[in-house]
């Protein structure tokens, strides 16, 4: 027979918190009931003989039973629960007369309706050995011998039972949310993956992929699951699959992340180039659990890059200064050509300098105040200026072009300059002037010898006197046309300012005035004339002359031209009409070289149209330009 308890045993290694935090961490209070726990109380009950079964939970302020047989309440106050002593009294707590026990003897379940005589229970600990409650047998006589001990042995044992099923429903719920967690994550992973906009594949620790996520698909266009395992290769560019494949087999050897560049075919059948990465994701001991890759298309990239390359060769190779500097001056890069053109060693000393450091001091008020400004202004700058030589301090002639570098939301990031070396050009245009100055006195000292034989001629024959003075009158006008319509240089190019059309044109063609007639008569509209424009229109109207007295108005006595300017608006029109001359059959069939340097002088230099009409009367030509432009 088992011992009678009668006082409360030794304290366990517990608080009372504990075991509270512990009884409701296992979430089994006020739960439903459970089979498996009411078929464990029935073997209580037969075991024992008892009409009461009860496993009782001992909670802060009651007691809740599980399961129970032959007893209506589901719960009672703490300060009824004979439990409550069990807990504290182990393993098992047997009271043969609950109304000789000073613990009970006044208990209203006792001495109340419930009667309750016998109590024997069995107490119910946590796996760390806090007591949860018991599983109890009670019987409303006394029983003066206790339990036996196969019904102690067994109700200790079902207490046990009873511990097992709260461990392993904790278990089920912790693996329940720990499988709920993972699938949790597995669609978090799913939907990041989807979210991303690279090809994320993942691998078992051998290399076989065992997921892709839909940009994967999206891009190669093939069956979901068909590239699992090694299904992946036959995507790759034939001439890539064998270094893919070697690059993956050694990182799976090694545990290396994986890197590689190759083109995967797309849906569309053509080939993009691809970067694809992976690494290994380890355990704590270090073990390879899987492999974490992705694929981004870097087709564009590629593209650009190529282009880039295009570019830095064009920079690299042109026979231009090419420099680029930051927006405060200094110099990010200058070209092979432009370290050449200003004696620069290699791109760090170029790198040493800033932008005021290339020219010459003379120079660097009007990059202060002239070029930068118009950049500002106008996005834009060029003109002639003096780069200066770093090694022997010598001025080089250039032609400065500079503009603004932008980022792709617009601000400033810098400036960019393509500049190019004039010293050849100056010197051709040096040697071309020389030519042009012989050539003109040449020409001039023609003009002379041809003026001193007429002048003889008057001298040896007084009656030719009055035509030699005509002639001579001519000659002069002729060297005055010529000297308009001749190349000029900046220095030699004649003064025209307050100079008019009309009054140019009658500079021009007094050379075509007959027995003090005037064969060219002016009419309609002056304007004013600068002096770019005053060489290309003495170049035109010197042809026209030419030609009119070699073939048309002018090659007769009765010939003239009318030579009329209209103003209209913006625009100014000076038309050329022949009359009296030969008979015309139409337009010529080839043109001379001086009505080509005419036509070109119009487009070129006025910005304007000439037009020619050969109509049975005489030439008409008709010149076309914006007004502006002659004042230039």
């Amino acid at each position: 027979m088992t011992a009678i308890t009668s006082c409360d045993g030794a304290q366990e290694d517990w608080t009372e918190a504990e075991r509270l935090e512990i009884l409701r961490d296992t979430k089994l209070l006020d739960t439903a009931p459970d089979p498996a726990y009411d078929d464990l109380i029935r073997i209580a009950s037969v075991v024992c003989a008892a009409p009461i079964v009860l496993i009782s939970l001992v909670d802060e302020d009651r007691q809740w039973f599980k399961a129970r047989i032959g007893f209506d309440l589901p719960e009672t106050p703490r300060s009824l629960s004979i439990c409550a002593h069990a807990i504290r009294n182990g393993p098992l707590l047997v009271i043969p007369d609950l109304t000789t026990d000073p613990r009970t003897a006044s208990n209203a379940l006792v001495v109340g309706a419930h009667n309750l005589r016998f109590y024997a229970g069995a107490v119910i600990r946590a796996e760390g050995g806090q007591p949860l409650g018991s599983v109890c047998v009670l019987d409303r006589v006394p029983r003066p011998e206790g339990l036996t001990d196969v019904q102690a042995k067994t109700l200790e044992a079902l207490a046990r039972q009873v511990a097992t099923l709260i461990a392993l429903k904790r278990a089920r719920e912790i693996v329940s949310d720990r499988e709920a967690d993972l699938a949790a994550s597995e669609r978090r992973f799913r939907v990041m993956t989807d979210a991303m906009p690279q090809m994320v594949w993942t691998t078992r620790p051998d290399g076989f992929h065992d997921f892709y996520n839909d940009r994967w698909y999206e891009f190669t266009g093939v069956p979901f699951g068909s590239t699992d395992g090694e299904g992946w290769n036959d995507l790759f560019h034939p001439d890539d699959r064998e270094r893919a494949w070697a690059r993956w087999r050694r990182s799976l050897a090694t545990g290396d992340p994986y890197e590689i560049e190759y083109r995967l075919r797309h849906h569309t059948g053509s080939y993009r180039w691809t970067l694809g990465r992976a690494a290994p994701l380890r355990s704590a001991d270090g073990r390879i659990e899987r492999w974490f890759g992705t694929c981004t298309d870097i087709e564009d990239l590629k593209r650009a890059e190529e282009e880039a390359r295009k570019l830095a060769a064009v920079v690299e190779h042109s026979k231009d200064f090419i420099g680029i500097a930051d927006e405060n001056g200094h110099t990010l890069h200058v070209n092979a050509a432009g370290r050449r053109l200003v004696g620069l060693a290699d791109a760090d000393a170029a790198r040493r300098t800033i932008v005021s450091d290339y020219f010459m001091p003379e120079c660097r008020h009007v990059l202060a105040e002239t070029v930068l400004p118009a950049v500002r202004r106008d996005d834009w700058w060029e003109g002639e200026l003096t780069f200066r030589h770093f090694v022997t301090g010598e001025g080089i002639a250039v032609l400065y072009s500079v503009f603004p570098v932008r980022d792709e939301r617009g601000a400033l990031i810098g400036y960019a300059s393509v500049t190019r070396d004039l010293r050849e050009r100056k010197r051709a245009e040096e040697a071309r002037n020389l030519l042009i100055k012989e050539l003109s006195h040449r020409i001039k000292n023609i003009f002379a010898v041809v003026e001193g034989i007429a002048a003889l001629s008057a001298r040896a024959d007084p009656a030719a006197r009055p035509f030699v003075a005509a002639f001579r009158q001519r000659l002069g006008a002729l060297a005055q046309a010529h000297e308009y319509v001749r190349p000029h240089s900046a220095a030699s190019a004649p003064a025209v300012q307050g100079q008019t059309l009309f009054g140019l044109m009658r500079l021009l063609l007094a050379a075509y005035a007959q027995d003090g007639r005037e064969r060219i008569a002016l009419l309609g509209d002056d304007i004013a004339v600068g002096d770019r424009a005053a060489t290309a229109l003495a170049l035109i109207m010197h042809e026209q002359a030419t030609n009119a007295m070699k073939y048309g108005g002018l090659s007769t006595e009765a010939g003239a031209v009318r030579l009329t300017g209209r103003r209209n608006g913006e625009t100014y029109e000076l038309v050329w009409a022949e009359s009296g001359g030969p008979p015309v059959a139409g337009a010529p069939t080839r043109r001379g070289f001086g009505t080509v340097l005419a036509e070109r002088s119009v487009a070129g230099q006025l910005d304007g149209t000439l037009e020619h009409d050969w109509n049975g009367a005489g030439l008409v030509m008709r010149l076309t330009v914006p007004a502006a432009n002659l004042a230039a």
